[in-house]
């Protein structure tokens, strides 16, 4: 048993050796790649490979510059080779771990947001092309993945509340929204201050209550 498992670790590190050297054919790259991105055990024992290679080449620094003759090119070339082989395994690590922490922020706030449409709007005099402008920023956070244009837009309404009342009758929705745009973003300290003013503006409210969940997942994150 001991032999079989020997056998397919040799395998393994022969793929990797492989991926890393730049020897593998498009087809066998890009399906390696797929394994590393679905395969946390695989993308480990890659991401093992490359630190001590990169440990490895740090440590020899002096000795690599002294290769960089005329009658060494090859050698140059296969350090180039390792050199972007080792950039594309980091490229797909981060790459995953950046989708890993979209995913789970947009699970955490995906149960706070709610659709808006035009035929609930009644609150107040702002006119309609301002409050569909409005609706159509919120539901954005929903739907689309990078919210920085959004928080660009609703930062200065969200500001300007306290001292221009033109959305007063949309203020806790501006402030939900904004506060939920910063989670989807990453940015939970902002949200955090939000949250905890519409708490404290809104006391025995379900509002309240829906800020307090939230708050109360993004402080056990």
């Amino acid at each position: 048993m001991d032999k079989n498992n020997d056998i397919i670790q040799q395998t393994i590190d022969d793929r990797i050796d492989a991926f890393i050297r730049g020897m593998m054919t498009e087809e066998e790259e890009a399906a390696f790649k797929q394994e590393i991105q679905a395969d946390p055990e695989l993308r480990t024992h890659v991401l093992a490979t490359v630190s001590l290679i990169k440990g490895i080449r740090t440590q020899n620094a002096e000795k690599e510059r002294t290769l960089i003759q005329p009658q060494q090119k090859n050698k140059v070339r296969t350090l180039l080779w390792w050199a972007t082989s080792i950039a594309a395994v980091f490229a797909i690590f981060f790459g995953y771990s950046k989708d890993k922490r979209y995913n789970e922020l947009s699970a955490l706030v995906s149960p706070y947001y709610t659709e808006y449409s035009m035929d609930d709007y009644a609150r107040g005099d702002i006119d309609s092309i301002k409050v569909a402008n409005l609706y159509t920023l919120f539901n954005n956070i929903q739907k689309q993945r990078h919210v920085s244009s959004i928080i660009a837009k609703l930062e200065p309404i969200y500001t300007s509340l306290d001292h221009d009342f033109t959305y007063s009758a949309y203020a806790n929705d501006i402030a939900l929204n904004l506060a939920l745009a910063y989670i989807k973003d990453d940015q939970a300290d902002k949200a955090i201050s939000i949250l905890e003013k519409l708490e404290k503006d809104n006391p025995d409210t379900p509002i309240a209550v829906k800020v307090q969940e939230i708050l109360k997942k993004l402080r056990t994150e």
